[in-house]
């Protein structure tokens, strides 16, 4: 349940933050830390910053209906400009930044094809990547602000046009991304993300006594919804860390835990393994606040929480505070949740995704028929808060939305009620004939010395010798590893594991790799890249 009663379901974002801001102002929003300092944003605060935003976006020219793009470091201006935007009438999406772990040329060039297909009407950024992106896109008509502009304008009462948007409007863009293509805007609703953190809160048992700590980036569905538009929309209070200052000290986020007394956290599987792996050895926090760390956004492991349990036992983390939900920005977030308070069941060695949320129906497809219990087949959903299409991409929506199903591209198959997915179809890979989830492969290479976890890409490539498609695993060593013992290695452990013949290995250095903007691996980008033999002069094959 909301906070306060008299906060109206049913409203637009901008009046529900109105409302809360109103009844309660003083109340702690926020507490953004960056680089060892502690700002404290309150409702009231984080209104009044926002109504300065809309009343800059607005004398910019912003129209109610036109995009707003939001590409801003780790600032209290993302929450600002968003719900500025919100307030203004118009449609805000957080992108991603450049960041030097990314080759600059294949950001600026998926971005203008991005933004050729947005046709924004304003780009909100830092100074830096203002210049950038004016020397990087000559051809870029778009206006382009830095948040400092905003500091100077003084907010105003006026009633703005997103204080009164249809229900049914769209709030909002989320722009999904994965192991392929360019990012898609996904158009999301009031309604939609009103009743989607409606629904989640209901499968967690949300209360206003519940705090969460974040490192999560704003521009991926799992932090924008758990630790941004949840909290707002339930009167929550975050604990927001810098995602890069926590990927160099992931003990930040257990810090936060303890000083603040969180109790809920979202991670994708990786960090699980970062923060057992990462942290100083013999190093305690008190972590029995915590009623969950919840693994979404990418394949659970349960390697991967028995390596995090086995670390922070002693900490007070215990086996029933690990769940896992299945979530998509195509149905706002989540899709599936595990009990809290009970320890996710592993089937096949799978882990559960729980049981789908209040008003979720989820199928699994064989062709064109449904699937039994038990089968393997690509994941449907169909729910309330279904997203609304792609931006400007009719034909990519009717692919995937049909009969008011979304096909999910996920495989996966249920058992006892709940869902258990075991990887994506542009993930399977097909050797000699046989099946294999490349993730499956990835986790084994990222498990052995010398390669860098996390950092590897399994794809496959016609041989021209057989024209039988042959595998080639392309991985990252660390900085002390030797490259052709690493390659090795790799090989020889594939295929005592899987009885996978190699095609070839390609051993990099640290950062070769494209990785999409949630962390990802770009595998069908750094399939061209080998192909085009960009990895050519730093390689190892075998």
């Amino acid at each position: 349940m909301p906070t306060d009663p008299n906060i109206a379901l049913g409203s637009s974002l901008a009046a529900r933050l109105r409302d809360a801001a109103a009844l309660t102002p003083q109340k702690p929003f926020c507490t953004f830390l960056s680089r060892g300092k502690d700002e404290a944003i309150t409702y009231g605060e984080l209104y009044d910053r926002s109504c300065a935003y809309a009343r800059f976006l607005s004398g910019h020219g912003v129209a109610p209906g036109a995009v707003v793009l939001i590409i801003l470091r780790h600032s209290p201006h993302l929450f600002y400009s968003f719900f500025g935007a919100v307030l203004a009438g118009a449609i805000p999406s957080f992108m991603p930044f450049p960041t030097p772990k990314q080759r600059g040329d294949l950001y600026w060039s998926d971005h203008e094809t991005l933004f050729a297909r947005i046709e924004p009407a304003l780009i909100v950024t830092y100074k830096e990547n203002r210049d950038t992106a004016l020397a990087a896109l000559p051809h870029l008509r778009v206006p382009i602000v830095v948040e400092e502009e905003t500091a100077l304008v003084t907010p105003d009462s006026r009633e703005y046009p997103g204080l009164h948007a249809e229900y049914d409007s769209v709030a909002c863009l989320q722009h999904s991304s994965g192991t392929t293509g360019l990012k898609k805007g996904v158009m999301l609703t009031h309604r939609a993300i009103d009743l989607q953190v409606g629904a989640y809160a209901e499968s967690i048992g949300l209360d206003s006594n519940d705090r969460v700590a974040s490192w999560l980036p704003l521009y991926h569905d799992m932090g924008f919804i758990t630790s941004f538009l949840m909290v707002v929309l339930r009167g929550l209070h975050v604990v927001a860390l810098d995602p890069f200052e926590w990927v160099m000290r992931p003990g930040l986020l257990l810090d936060s835990i303890e000083k603040y007394r969180a109790t809920l956290t979202w991670l994708p599987n990786f960090a699980f393994a970062h923060l057992a792996n990462a942290t100083k050895p013999g190093a305690r926090w008190d972590l029995s606040s915590m009623r969950a760390f919840i693994s979404c956004s990418e394949p659970c492991k349960p390697r991967a929480f028995e390596r995090f349990l086995s670390r922070f036992r002693d900490c007070g983390v215990t086996e029933q505070m690990l769940a896992i939900s299945y979530a998509m920005a195509e149905n706002v977030f989540g899709v599936t949740q595990t009990k809290l308070g009970g320890a996710p069941r592993t089937v096949r060695g799978v882990l559960s995704c729980g049981e789908p949320l209040p008003g979720v129906r989820v199928a699994v497809a064989r062709g064109e028929n449904f699937a039994e219990n038990g089968t393997v087949g690509e994941i449907a959903v169909t729910s309330p808060f279904l997203f609304s299409g792609y931006y400007g991409l009719a034909d990519a929506t009717r692919s995937k939305l049909r009969d008011g199903w979304y096909a999910t591209g996920d495989l996966g198959f249920v058992d006892g009620g709940e869902l258990f997915v075991t990887g994506r179809l542009d993930d399977m890979l097909i050797v000699n004939g046989r099946n294999y989830y490349a993730h499956d492969i990835e986790e084994a290479v990222s498990e052995l010395p010398g390669c860098i976890p996390g950092r590897a890409v399994a794809i496959t490539v016609e041989d021209p010798a057989t024209g039988a498609e042959g595998l080639v695993v392309i991985a990252e060593h660390e900085d002390a590893a030797e490259p052709a013992m690493t390659a090795v290695g790799i090989k020889a452990s594939l295929l005592e594991r899987f009885g996978l013949a190699v095609h070839a290995v390609v051993v990099l250095p640290a950062g070769r790799l494209v990785k999409t903007t949630s962390g990802k691996i770009g595998r069908n980008k750094n399939k061209e890249l080998y192909l085009a033999g960009d990895f050519a002069g730093a390689e190892t094959n075998v």
